[in-house]
């Protein structure tokens, strides 16, 4: 009963999150029946939008100086992660989707969100599969809200482990639901510097060996 009673909340306040702003984040969405861009929709995983409170909470605890760092979210859905992202002052901030009626509502969301404290405008939608994106040459803040399954993820970290490799900077992974955490210290350099009931937080310093 007390797990359901704090569900019916958590939804409450998102479809309040969305009344506030005048958008649409709400909601799961199978990937069946959409419209995906490139040949991994085998190893998608369902859409569940995280929630504003706890996005809010985890971005604010990042020791960094925001303005130096690219936000990036792969499998941005419906794009509530890069609306709360965009209260924080980041550099930019880059969501990428392969599914193509998720990335409409995202790109609709972005020109609707009402908010006096938005502090980063500077946002890029996607519609593009994560296997194809090149990580910007920026400090990144690199969120995953379990997108994709290993056959997806551990490409993505071997791209994202060449490119810091090619560039070396500060980068930080944030990791929900993280149910294939042992592959990220496997084929990147990045550390698990932190861990929640939800998720953990990995980093490198651009300094280190």
């Amino acid at each position: 009963m007390l797990n359901l009673l704090r569900r019916f909340v958590g939804e409450a306040r998102c479809r309040l999150y969305d009344w506030r702003h005048n958008v649409d984040t709400c909601g799961d969405a199978d990937l069946d029946g959409l419209t995906i861009s490139g040949g991994n929709a085998g190893h998608g995983v369902f859409y569940h939008p995280s929630h504003p409170k706890f996005l809010s909470q985890v971005l604010s605890s990042l020791d960094i100086e925001y303005e130096k760092f690219t936000f990036v979210d792969l499998g941005s859905g419906k794009g509530r992660v890069l609306l709360v992202a965009s209260e924080f002052p980041f550099r930019e901030i880059v969501g990428v989707e392969f599914a193509r009626e998720l990335h409409e509502i995202a790109s609709a969301n972005l020109t609707q969100y009402k908010s006096s404290s938005q502090k980063c405008r500077r946002i890029l939608c996607l519609h593009q599969d994560a296997l194809d994106y090149r990580f910007p040459l920026t400090p990144l803040v690199l969120y995953l809200c379990n997108p994709f399954r290993p056959a997806v993820l551990v490409p993505v970290l071997q791209n994202l482990q060449a490119s810091l490799d090619s560039h070396p900077r500060d980068a930080l992974l944030l990791y929900v639901a993280p149910y294939h955490a042992d592959l990220v210290e496997r084929e990147t350099i990045l550390k698990c510097v932190a861990k929640s009931s939800y998720h953990n937080t990995y980093r490198i310093a651009a300094s280190a060996d």
